[in-house]
């Protein structure tokens, strides 16, 4: 579900790793991310979306979510082009950084 990597500096990068984020897994995949954020002081975060393929609404609330949770502190990485087309249609990218690769996530910090 989430493979983290701490870069230094409490910046961290989470590879969501699974193909679909249903509304069914947002409620798991929520409380690892807020889990995780907690545990290890995270306050930057870049997430990899490169294996989604497919997001529901749910699970885009989740990223508008820990983005309050990190006073804008989270970044959006790699997104799938539809993946992509979901974040633009639903104004996300206007309220959190989408970069197309995970280096280009990290050095915006």
């Amino acid at each position: 579900m989430l493979e983290i990597k701490d870069i230094g500096d409490g910046l961290f990068v989470a590879k969501v790793t699974m193909n679909e984020v249903l509304t069914l897994d947002v409620p798991e995949l929520k409380e690892k991310l807020q889990h995780e954020i907690l545990n290890r002081g995270i306050k930057k975060l870049v997430l990899d979306l490169s294996d989604v393929k497919l997001i529901t609404s749910s699970g885009i609330g989740i990223f508008l979510n820990i983005n309050q949770n990190l006073k804008n502190g989270l970044r959006l990485a790699a997104p799938q082009s539809e993946v992509e087309k979901v974040l633009e249609l639903t104004k996300v990218s206007s309220v959190i950084k989408i970069f197309s690769t995970v280096d280009a996530a990290v050095k915006s910090y």
